[in-house]
């Protein structure tokens, strides 16, 4: 998987009132606009996926490595 980096994409999402209200007041919280609150609650939520996703995948792909040379042996 080849994600490129820093290149933006505008989508439109939907979300409810009650989100939104909620998302706002936690904004406000962070001394954020809205907009740059979420877009910073959405790209460190990525990272942290990305994260997880590539040490587990690492991991997998050792594991399997160190099955494979016991299996040749």
């Amino acid at each position: 998987m080849i994600m490129e980096n820093n290149r933006k994409k505008r989508k439109l999402i939907d979300i409810s009132d009650r989100t939104g209200k909620i998302l706002g007041m936690m904004a406000v919280q962070n001394n954020m606009s809205f907009k740059t609150y979420i877009e910073t609650l959405l790209d460190d939520r990525a990272d942290e996926i990305v994260k997880d996703e590539l040490i587990t995948w690492k991991d997998e792909n050792i594991q399997k490595r160190k099955i494979s040379k016991k299996n040749k042996s």
